[in-house]
């Protein structure tokens, strides 16, 4: 293969001195459990359940040194809050890549999601790391990467208990990072692109319900196939974006990049009712634009609204060779909005927050699907004191509260040394208003190597942190996680061995 005549790691036994590799993305590669966590402040009485987080962490050095960020193995954690009390555990994911590689001490796979960069022995054996996002439905809990199907987990262990495919129903080979849960009916909505395997451009539909019992599997083709890591879904409607990053099965299979930014094309919003059929799909239009992940999304009448967060270009490669600068690709957020009466036409584009860049977004999950008001999101203020040896990668400096109905924001800046991950909002209870409650975000702090869990109050949201968890360890960045209350799990897990 083409591929194998490429750079290689200096050493089996050693990471390569890259970006991607280094620094706060230094991999852990360590399973284990800390019982009673040191902790400033109080922890709020209303905190009782776990904060369940996902990313990727290589468990080996990888075949090519020019491996990145994201090609990690799934690594899950979780941090049992109750009774004034952090404990805290950490598994990887036991997927069949993982296993493979376990055994035989090394790294068998290679590049992003290019099965030809791999290792004859492990040719045709299931790739995904599961790496990317938490989900829980149907009192079961899964970790998920957009390139396969999601892991069951047992919530108390972390234990691996296999992948899901609702029983065997599932036809798609794929299940998306982002799916949505319906508050209203419980519904697990969800897509897969490439469903068909690697490289196939067919996207499946599909939707379980409060049981987690699968109710509907439609596939189509889109316009072209793309990567589409995130996507929206209103309680009326399921929309695809369909973005110019774009794949080619010749360059892919020469051991090339398998996604590449093509300015050239046009981004395509396919807008499908939820009741209906995917015959009835209709395609709204823009220009080269990129997203990774939505806020929320909801219809007003014949207007549909996604509010995502939107650059000028994607973070990959160029199809023509050309550089992509830096600022085009800072994500801001941003609504495009489909005027279901002009079906074909172009969709309408709205900034919703100037002057910083954002990702990350999160809400009060209350309103998933709905109208809603409060959102918060990581974000990258460059006026601030900024390390430049944390600059680099998935990297963010700020959190941001957004009242979309005053259009006012509230930041907290973290200092010039640290990162700060995704965070997670807890609602302070049941019948609290729209966006009272907490956020819990871990931070990295570099100089330290160690890695802190604030509490932030979103009454309050300035002050900064009403309690900080400390972890005596470095964890790397992770991606995506999710909040399940002690209610749900039926019990606290006891992690006293």
């Amino acid at each position: 293969m083409t591929a194998q005549t490429e750079t290689r790691s200096i050493s089996k036994n050693q990471f390569p001195d890259t970006s991607a590799f280094t620094g706060i993305n230094r991999p852990g590669r360590m399973e284990n459990d800390i019982y009673s966590l040191e902790i400033d402040g109080t922890l709020p009485p209303q905190l009782s359940g776990v904060l369940y987080r996902c990313g990727p962490d290589p468990a080996f050095p990888p075949m090519f040194d020019d491996d990145i960020y994201i090609n990690g193995d799934g690594m899950v954690s979780m941090y049992v809050l109750a009774d004034g009390h952090a404990d805290m555990r950490t598994r990887y994911v036991r997927t069949d890549k993982f296993q493979a590689e376990r055994e035989a001490r090394r790294a068998l796979f290679g590049k992003y999601r290019n099965p030809w960069t791999d290792d004859p022995s492990v040719a045709g054996m299931d790739r995904t790391t599961a790496n990317t996002s938490m989900i829980w439905h149907a009192n079961k809990l899964f970790s998920v990467k957009e390139d396969g199907l999601a892991h069951q987990l047992d919530p108390l262990t972390l234990r691996t208990l296999g992948k899901h495919d609702f029983g065997g129903r599932l036809r798609s080979k794929t299940m998306t990072a982002h799916p949505k849960i319906d508050p209203v009916t419980g519904e697990w909505v969800f897509f897969g692109y490439s469903a068909a395997g690697e490289m196939s451009s067919d996207i499946a539909l599909g939707a379980a319900n409060a049981a987690g019992r699968l109710t509907k599997e439609q596939w189509f083709l889109p316009p072209y196939q793309s990567a589409i890591h995130d996507w929206a879904v209103t309680q009326e409607h399921n929309i695809l974006p369909i973005m110019p990053a774009t794949t080619d099965l010749e360059r892919v299979m020469a051991g090339g990049p398998r996604w590449m930014w093509d300015p050239g094309q046009t981004t395509h919003l396919g807008v499908v009712p939820r009741n209906g059929s995917v015959e009835d799909i209709v395609y709204f239009n823009g220009p080269a634009l990129w997203s990774f992940h939505t806020l929320n999304a909801f219809t007003e009448g014949r207007r549909v609204h996604i509010d995502l967060c939107v650059s000028e270009a994607a973070p990959f490669p160029e199809i023509n060779g050309n550089p992509i600068e830096q600022s085009m690709t800072q994500l801001y957020l941003t609504r495009w909005t489909c005027d279901l009466d002009r079906p074909g036409s172009d969709f309408e584009q709205r900034r919703l927050l100037d002057g910083i860049a954002v990702d990350f977004p999160e809400m009060d999950q209350r309103l998933q699907t709905k109208k809603y008001r409060h959102g918060f999101m990581a974000g990258r203020d460059w006026t601030k004191p900024i390390n430049p040896d944390i600059a680099k990668g998935v990297w963010f400096n700020t959190l941001i509260h957004l009242d979309q109905e005053t259009g006012e924001s509230e930041q907290w800046y973290i200092g010039d040394d640290a990162n700060i991950q995704e965070p997670v909002f807890v609602e302070r209870g049941p019948d609290a208003p729209e966006g009272d409650g907490y956020l819990l975000a871990l931070i990295n702090r570099l100089k330290s190597a160690r890695t802190e869990l604030v509490i932030i109050d979103t009454a309050r949201f300035t002050d900064g942190p009403v309690a900080t968890v400390h972890i005596p360890l470095h964890v790397r960045p992770t991606f995506h996680g999710l909040w399940v209350s002690s209610a749900e799990l039926g019990r606290i897990p006891d992690l006293r061995g």
